[in-house]
């Protein structure tokens, strides 16, 4: 299944509006990572009701043990691709629930380096 395509004015929006080449290509990774958990293309994702979105999202971030940057970086695209094809969400409730689980790799609420012993472990293999 093509998740993003490039045909689709949802898409054409969503692609063009952003002036940084890296921003495209984090939003372009981000993006085909959500719809592709969901097994959905952007078009059938903003053709969802409101409340199916913002489901959906908020689904996403309390289940994956998912760092809250990386969320925030997800929030950020998902808001642009709405904003930008004319979808309305509460982020705000969206947003709450971007510190909802822990990582396990966490030092003052941010993920952390890997210590010498991790290190160690990983060479090993």
């Amino acid at each position: 299944m093509q998740l993003l395509d490039e045909q689709s004015k949802a898409y054409f929006n969503f692609i063009n509006s952003l002036k940084s080449e890296s921003t495209r290509k984090s939003y372009t990774y981000c993006i085909e990572k959500f719809l592709g958990h969901y097994e959905k293309d952007l078009d059938q994702f903003l053709r969802l009701s409101q409340e199916e979105m913002t489901n959906l999202i908020i689904k996403y971030f309390v289940e994956l043990k998912i760092s809250n940057q990386y969320k925030n970086l997800i929030s950020a695209t998902l808001k642009h691709a709405c904003e930008i094809n004319d979808v309305v969400l509460n982020w705000r409730k969206i947003k709450k629930f971007i510190n909802s689980n822990k990582t396990g790799n966490e030092t003052n609420g941010r993920d952390r380096g890997y210590i010498d012993k991790e290190i160690r472990n990983i060479l090993k293999f």
